[in-house]
């Protein structure tokens, strides 16, 4: 097997569970490695570190799988996690039949996310190394949740960094073009090849959740960004009485659409707009709404365009703070590891400023607990959410 060696003071790190090694850190090799093949990871004086495999032409050059001596990387320990990971969603009593059953990194086996779409599930291998085992995560999932169909999803940006060249598809078994599931007492249509990420934002289900708390019987409703309409029919079904639900994309509105007739609900108008646009246009014909959730995708890939994004975020705080009526509420979420918490409040107290309107913090929100983040990793948590009332 390969034998690596980082550079001295990276291996406290390494030993503090973080499984990233980056290329400028390695030392030495002690043969020229190919790409996906094992390694074990030592510091600079020869002592064990950990498991992993390499990718010699990216930034993230090692992924460590495992820290324990005794614990080789093989098709089994990568079966057994996938087994693990199971019996720990069994332990939430997830009130949905639609679920993340493995996390990457927050699973112990970086670069795979495994989704559950009651019957079915989509796989995605976000790294060459992983991919490398898609045989044994096939076979882990086959004997574990017995699913009728499995479908890969390509991440595109991953396939071009770390040259997987995989195609999209199914995998095994059938799966049909939509899927219906099931979280708590709403339905939802997924269209698992068209849909966003593996086709539903099942991260967000904390959030959908407690904005039914918010919400009263008359309310007016605004869902910015609402994709496929996971806030908008949550609003709904508590007794909103109007809901505005926007979005760019004219597929997300056509879903949720769907549904809403699905759930035998009505009265939710869905608009086709750019969401930046569409708040502009609200705030000057001076529209009011008890309460508003912003939910943008990623602005910030990268930490080099965190000053860009957060521009745009505070602009959406500037008009979502004006647009919410006094004892009304605002949510803004972030999705990218990027955009902090802090720099969420920071915004919205920049925001709260410029357009003089006082708010109080009534709750923070993450990503639910089948998409676990590991404390040494911070990377591992992305989704942030500020709940504020607006005074």
């Amino acid at each position: 097997m390969l034998q690596v060696r980082v550079k001295p003071g990276i291996e406290d790190r390494v030993r503090g569970f973080f499984p990233w090694i980056y290329r400028p850190e390695i030392a030495s090799f002690s043969r020229k490695p190919k790409k996906g093949e094992l390694v074990v990871v030592r510091d600079f004086a020869g002592k064990f570190l950990g498991y992993g495999y390499i990718n010699p032409e990216v930034s993230i050059a090692i992924r460590i799988l495992s820290f324990d001596k005794n614990e080789k990387v093989s098709p089994e320990l990568i079966k057994k996690r996938i087994k693990e990971a199971y019996e720990y969603r069994k332990r939430l009593y997830i009130n949905s039949n639609a679920y993340r059953l493995v996390h990457s990194e927050g699973d112990l086996l970086p670069g795979l996310i495994v989704d559950v779409y009651g019957e079915y599930a989509v796989i995605e291998f976000t790294t060459y190394g992983m991919n490398q085992f898609r045989e044994a995560v096939i076979e882990a999932l086959l004997e574990t949740i017995k699913p009728k169909g499995i479908y890969e999803k390509a991440n595109l940006t991953a396939s071009k960094v770390e040259g997987i060249g995989t195609e999209e598809g199914v995998v095994y078994g059938e799966v049909p073009e939509e899927v219906v599931i099931w979280e708590h007492d709403l339905k939802f249509y997924i269209n698992i090849p068209e849909g966003q990420k593996t086709g539903f934002f099942l991260d967000q289900r904390n959030s959908r959740k407690f904005v039914r708390s918010l919400v009263e019987p008359g309310d007016r409703c605004l869902d910015v960004f609402c994709h496929t309409g996971g806030f908008a029919l949550n609003m709904k079904k508590m007794g909103a009485k109007e809901v505005i639900a926007v979005d760019i994309s004219d597929l997300a509105l056509e879903m949720g659409k769907k549904n809403e007739e699905l759930n035998g609900l009505s009265g939710i108008e869905w608009v086709e707009a750019n969401a930046f646009d569409f708040l502009r246009k609200l705030d000057k014909a001076k529209e009011e709404f008890d309460l508003i959730v912003i939910d943008p995708p990623s602005f910030a890939k990268n930490k080099h365009s965190v000053p860009n994004a957060l521009r745009g975020y505070k602009e959406l705080c500037v008009r979502g703070l004006k647009l919410v009526k006094p004892g009304g509420y605002l949510a803004i979420f972030s999705c990218s590891f990027h955009i902090t918490q802090e720099h969420l409040l920071q915004v919205l107290r920049e925001a709260s400023y410029d357009v003089r309107r006082q708010v109080r913090v009534i709750a923070t929100t993450f990503q639910d607990k089948d998409h676990p983040w590991i404390l040494q990793m911070p990377n591992t948590l992305y989704l942030k959410g500020v709940w504020v009332e607006v005074m």
